[in-house]
């Protein structure tokens, strides 16, 4: 598919006819490579790998411990086969492997969506997929999306769907149009927002279709929108409504404004977001503008439509409350698209100043221009967000902090197990149950059912020492209680650990009133400390 994408850009036809494929695609191969080449300079690879899970990607991680049969019952908000996936990793502490893989298809999809539009010349194609997958490549966005979540795969699943856009309107067949409609439900099993880029897809296909009167065209894009649409139905009821909870929509209503509240949240989102881009929004916008003018110029207006319809779905999901809007994780495929998006402008601007250049001396190189020109402004791009590179998720020249950077229960875990006594109790706060009993991996794991975003709750059967908090003040209570009372039943010198992990909003407050009659000893440095308790 790769191969069929960049060789049906064949602006020199009697050149290409003389010359074997691998040789015509050697030049797009070796771009690819070199773009790659770059993903260990830009991310701190081993870093990205050997962190310890954070809650979020906690109970991810937690599904491989149970058997595959639990697929669908632990899979909850995250996508079946994402979950499924995780079970090809080699060991359970690198399972960020699979973002990883996601992360570096983004990038190929980058380069073969800019390389799929009809360039004058192949090597102005190179160029131009060099820019925008060098955009993908280092937006800053990108460095956030080191976690153990599907967001990596919404965004390289957005590209393809793009560039496979761009590809079937560059020689439409039927058989290109049945390749983007199987991408779809293959989409959704490891990415939700397929259903938002496939119903701009084709949205785009059909509406150019029509807007030309293309009758035929119009009728086979409508069809295959109607299949893309039922596989997405049928993946959507099967799979996905699972984790359509109460508790997942109360967690992201704040992102789902009304429409009344919508100006206001838009503003306040880009200029959260802004950081994130890696250059002003207004700028971002002129380079989307720009973007979406050289993709329908370069005979992709069906594309360059899907680009447009993009922020509207998304929009338009989100004041209908179906889908949280402009926010860092959920609307990461919407970010990476922009810079896509806005890397084609830079090609696109650069080649028009060549052709500028060109007009003024003839002699000018052309294509050198535009090299130069692309490359110059992508290296800019580079060096106004250095201090970005490398991120691993706490920096005091980023404004963005991550949880991978803050929460270690892995080493609180680590610790309390090569020091506790065997008549010792260990109190576990209540979110930080997941990562706790992942990295615990003693005795069999059960899982049951509650009514929190994910829906279930681990606990060890085998293993009475090893008490659960709740998340508020009650529930703290009561587990301290509980823990205390099973330290005394056995007797002096049986001692209280206590292990604590994403503990945010309320919570802080109310471990501080829970703890104020005892005395807490902290025997650990690091981000999570565990601490003992006397009474």
């Amino acid at each position: 598919m790769t191969s069929q994408l960049m060789a049906d850009d064949a602006p020199t036809p009697d050149l290409a006819a003389t010359q074997p494929l691998r040789r015509r695609l050697l030049p797009d191969w070796l771009a690819i490579a070199a773009v790659l080449g770059l993903f260990p300079v830009v991310h701190d690879v081993r870093g990205m790998l050997i962190a310890p899970y954070s809650l979020d990607e906690a109970w991810v991680a937690m599904s491989v411990r149970f058997p595959v049969t639990d697929l669908m019952a632990v899979t909850s908000s995250t996508p079946a086969g994402w979950t499924l996936l995780l079970r090809l990793a080699p060991d359970a502490d690198y399972l960020r492997l699979v973002p990883l893989a996601f992360h570096l298809l983004s990038v190929v999809a980058a380069y073969l969506f800019a390389r799929a539009l009809s360039w004058r010349t192949a090597a102005l194609a190179r160029i131009a997929g060099l820019g925008c997958a060098g955009a993908v490549l280092l937006l800053p966005a990108q460095q956030i999306r080191h976690d153990l979540k599907q967001y990596t795969a919404d965004a390289a699943i957005t590209l393809a769907l793009l560039a496979l856009a761009a590809w079937t309107e560059g020689g439409w067949s039927r058989r290109r149009l049945g390749i983007l409609v199987a991408l779809v439900p293959v989409g959704m099993a490891v990415s939700h927002v397929t259903a938002i880029v496939a119903l701009c897809v084709f949205g785009g296909l059909t509406l150019t279709a029509l807007a030309v009167k293309r009758w035929r065209r119009l009728a086979e894009s409508a069809v295959a929108g109607l299949a893309a649409a039922a596989s997405i139905v049928a993946v959507y009821l099967a799979v996905s409504a699972r984790g359509n909870n109460g508790s997942l929509k109360d967690f992201w209503a704040a992102n789902m404004p009304s429409l009344s509240a919508l100006p206001g949240y838009l503003s306040r989102q880009v200029d959260a977001l802004t950081p994130a881009m890696g250059a002003p929004a207004l700028l971002l916008l002129a380079l989307l503008a720009c973007g979406v003018a050289t993709i329908a110029v370069h005979g992709r207006p069906a594309a360059a439509t899907a680009v447009v319809l993009l922020p509207l779905a998304a929009t338009t999901l989100g004041v209908a409350k179906a889908y949280p809007l402009l926010e860092l994780r959920t609307s990461h495929f919407l970010l990476v698209a922009i810079a896509a998006v806005a890397g084609i402008g830079l090609a696109g601007a650069a080649t028009a100043a060549a052709d500028l250049a060109r007009r003024w001396h003839p002699r000018v190189p052309h294509t050198a221009v535009a090299a130069t020109i692309s490359g110059a402004l992508v290296a800019a791009f580079a060096a106004s967000n250095i201090s970005w590179y490398r991120f691993d998720g706490e920096d005091p020249r980023i404004p963005i902090r991550t949880m991978t950077a803050l929460e270690d229960v892995r080493s609180a875990a680590s610790y309390v197990e090569s020091h506790r006594a065997a008549r010792d109790v260990i109190l576990v706060s209540g979110r930080g149950r997941y990562g706790f009993v992942f990295y615990w991996d003693q005795g069999p794991v059960r899982r049951v059912p509650h009514g929190n975003a994910v829906g279930w709750h681990v606990v060890l059967p085998t293993q009475p020492d090893i008490i659960f908090a709740g998340e508020d003040e009650p529930g703290i209570r009561r587990g301290l209680q509980r823990a205390l009372d099973l330290a005394a039943s056995r007797g002096p010198g049986a001692r209280v650990w206590l292990i604590r992990s994403h503990v945010t909003g309320a919570e802080p407050a109310a471990w501080q009133a829970v703890l104020a009659d005892y005395e807490v000893d902290i025997v650990t440095g690091g981000r999570e400390p565990v601490a003992l308790l006397t009474p």
